[in-house]
């Protein structure tokens, strides 16, 4: 029961939601410095720097995070990896698949438990390759939910091919989980839904 529902498709990030909602809120809201530095590099994350998904609306974002005291170079900190965490991004965008023309798919082994966070960064940096337009990268999130990490130049429509996965997110980037089944199994499904939708997807 949500004292409040906001979805906006357009929006960048969450966090350019959230610094919308505070700085427009009738009420004074401030944020800490280290809050607003880890909302910046949300956007950072999601915009990929600023290369996709971004908008007037993703530049007055990060000019309040800035107002609030954000740190660029530590927002910057926080998205660089360790070496393990580097290895295994290398070790999952090497299984990169390419099922229709444009599309790449990756899949992490099934044993591996990966941080939600490490499929969105594959997708992303895959989605840099030359005619690359969508990516899709499947992981193990938790030992019973596998995950689809979906990122898109905006010429493909990711969020309606999640969504028949019962998943959700915007025209650029979205996400699923999926209860209870093998990395092979989910990747069927996917390459199902590419089957059946993917046209309507670069359609729309």
């Amino acid at each position: 029961k949500p004292i409040f529902s906001h979805i906006e498709p357009s929006a960048s990030s969450a966090s350019e939601l959230v610094a919308e909602l505070i700085r427009y809120n009738e009420k004074r809201i401030t944020i800490p410095s280290k809050i607003s530095t880890m909302m910046l590099s949300g956007i950072l994350l999601d915009t990929n720097y600023y290369r996709t998904k971004t908008g007037p609306r993703t530049y007055d974002a990060s000019l309040i995070l800035k107002e609030f005291g954000a740190d660029n170079a530590i927002a910057d900190s926080f998205l660089k990896e360790e070496f393990e965490e580097y290895a295994l991004k290398t070790r999952i965008m090497s299984t990169a698949k390419t099922p229709y023309f444009g599309i790449v798919v990756c899949r992490a082994d099934d044993e591996d438990v990966i941080n939600r966070s490490m499929l969105a960064v594959c997708a992303q940096e895959t989605l840099q390759i030359k005619g690359i337009n969508a990516c899709f990268v499947i992981g193990r999130v938790e030992q019973r939910k596998v995950g689809i990490s979906a990122r898109s130049d905006g010429s493909v429509n990711v969020q309606l091919l999640m969504e028949k996965l019962d998943g959700g997110g915007h025209f650029a980037g979205a996400a699923t989980q999926i209860d209870n089944k093998s990395i092979e199994e989910v990747n069927n499904m996917l390459l199902n839904v590419l089957d059946l939708y993917l046209n309507d997807a670069r359609a729309s």
